[in-house]
């Protein structure tokens, strides 16, 4: 089996949904959420006790600097740092250089989005 056809299976991580908090087991399968609850099984079991589990963040106050200033930060590697702390979303300021106040920055800035594919 192919480690992208595995099932893992979270076990024992603190589930903070909006209108709860519980401990339980999570299993993903092809990348999706498949089962939330207790005794679950799986290809790939990691105990995560004491760890938490929520949906994604979004950051809607991010500084990606391109374009202008890409030696500061790109929006690939802006897009990365969101990502390693959990955030799935964020919203880029318009203070480039030039500024995203035009259709043409704002399409370029959508696109190298796209292109990173994160």
């Amino acid at each position: 089996m192919s480690a992208k056809n595995q099932s893992i299976v979270i076990r024992n991580a603190t589930v903070v949904n909006p209108d709860s908090v519980f401990v339980a087991d999570v299993r993903i399968a092809n990348g999706v959420i498949e089962a939330i609850g207790d005794g679950l099984t799986g290809d790939v079991v990691l105990e995560a006790a004491g760890c938490f589990i929520s949906s994604g963040f979004v950051d809607l106050h991010t500084h990606l600097r391109e374009p202008g200033k890409e030696e500061a930060e790109t929006i690939e590697s802006g897009s990365r740092a969101a990502m390693l702390g959990g955030f799935t979303a964020v919203v880029a300021m318009p203070n480039t250089d030039p500024a995203q106040d035009n259709v043409k920055t704002v399409q370029f800035v959508r696109n190298r989005g796209r292109e990173v594919g994160l």
